[in-house]
């Protein structure tokens, strides 16, 4: 049979590394069309490194998630356990909205690349383009809220 151990270490595993690396495409691309624009207009770096490091954010999400799990069952202080009730796998299935919501860094990262043409064109579309990356933010939250949620109402946190 497979440990309890395993399968928390493989939810905090994935929970970190997928938004972690789909953050890092975001902002790569999102990056690429910012270091274009500023070449051309300097004095937008400040408006295009908003853009940029917006869809960072799901990595952060994604690693906040990994150390509470840590945290709450104690692999993090070294003495790992779990409620009677609870196992690894259950530990597994409440990171999933935190492994998901990772995937949403690669479409934020396309509006923000588009955002970054738009602005560079017409900069008193800032605004407006903001709005449009932050609106696909607000599925990263939730998910990440969920697997807060899920986790803290298993009880590992005592």
């Amino acid at each position: 049979m497979v440990s309890d151990l395993l399968f928390v270490v493989l939810g905090i595993g994935l929970a970190v590394t997928i938004p972690g690396f789909m953050s890092a495409l975001g902002v790569g691309m999102t990056g690429v069309a910012a270091a274009g624009a500023t070449a051309e207009k300097p004095g937008e770096f400040s408006r295009m490194f908003v853009l940029e490091i917006l869809p960072g954010t799901q990595g952060f999400y994604g690693f906040i998630a990994g150390i509470l799990i840590m945290m709450g069952t104690g692999i993090l202080g070294g003495a790992f356990g779990l409620p009677a009730d609870v196992t690894g796998l259950v530990v597994l299935a409440a990171a999933v909205p935190a492994i998901l919501q990772g995937f949403t860094a690669y479409y934020q990262g396309k509006v923000a690349t588009a955002s970054v043409s738009a602005v560079s064109k017409t900069p008193e579309t800032f605004g407006s383009c903001v709005i449009y990356t932050v609106m696909v933010e607000t599925y990263a939250i939730l998910g990440f809220l969920t697997a807060f949620l899920l986790v803290y109402g298993l009880g590992i946190f005592g």
